[in-house]
């Protein structure tokens, strides 16, 4: 049986009696998402991050997972009153250490002000263990990833973090199934691009799609490394 789905803690303040059926549902679309899986959400507006990842935790959060959510205040208050609205106690989950919100960046930062992809997907497994630890059967992360890097990352450095979660958390099938956010205003095209490749499943708009143009870690370095050569041997 897949890790994620094992219940074995029942925390003050858990959610009791309810019928899981999906994990990621979007205007009525839904998705059964596996552990180790990394799944990105491109927005056009802040507004559609609450209500997305709130069902997701919503899941998580009834099997015994420890969750985190980390975007600007006013997302994090709207997470709340969408997990609210899912009949979910939030303070109670809190104070029982299972679910964690920040509203700051700077935990997510190398010396809290620059953006270190391996630092994040440090902070990452260094949250698995620690739930782990602590008795959680699983985590899930979610993050607002326009409001972590602004100003404080380069196009190359998103890539890296995102190729490096993919080869962690897909290949090693981790505990752990990540949501980050993009508003794909901010980004360039061809970032966009890149970064669908990174992920097999993104959430655009109303649509939960699963990407058939999905490179694996190891297949997306070999294809960087192969355009690599072919510059080199264009410069000489």
């Amino acid at each position: 049986m897949l890790l994620a789905f094992i219940r074995k803690r029942e925390p003050e303040g858990a959610i009791d009696n309810l019928e899981v059926d999906m994990d990621l549902s979007v205007e009525g679309k839904s998705e059964r998402i596996p552990p180790g899986s990394h799944i990105c959400q491109l927005y056009s507006k802040v507004t559609e991050i609450p209500g997305v990842t709130a069902r997701l935790m919503r899941v998580g959060l009834s099997l015994s997972e420890k969750c985190l959510f980390a975007a600007a205040p006013a997302q994090v208050n709207e997470f709340r009153e969408e997990l609210t609205k899912l009949q979910v106690d939030v303070e109670g989950l809190i104070a029982a250490g299972q679910l964690v919100l920040y509203d700051t960046p700077e935990t997510f930062l190398a010396s809290g002000h620059r953006f270190d992809p391996y630092f994040l997907l440090s902070s990452h497994q260094t949250f698995i263990a620690q739930a782990l630890r602590e008795g959680w059967q699983a985590v899930r992360i979610s993050i607002d990833m326009t409001w972590l890097t602004r100003n404080v990352a380069a196009p190359e450095q998103i890539l890296k973090y995102e190729a490096a979660s993919d080869a962690v958390f897909t290949f090693q099938n981790a505990p752990i199934i990540a949501l980050m956010h993009y508003d794909y205003g901010k980004l360039m095209p061809s970032l966009v691009v890149e970064m669908l490749k990174l992920h097999p499943i993104s959430v655009v708009g109303k649509y939960i799609r699963r990407n058939p143009f999905y490179l694996n870690s190891e297949q997306y370095m070999l294809k960087i490394l192969r355009h690599m050569n072919r510059e080199r041997g264009r410069d000489k």
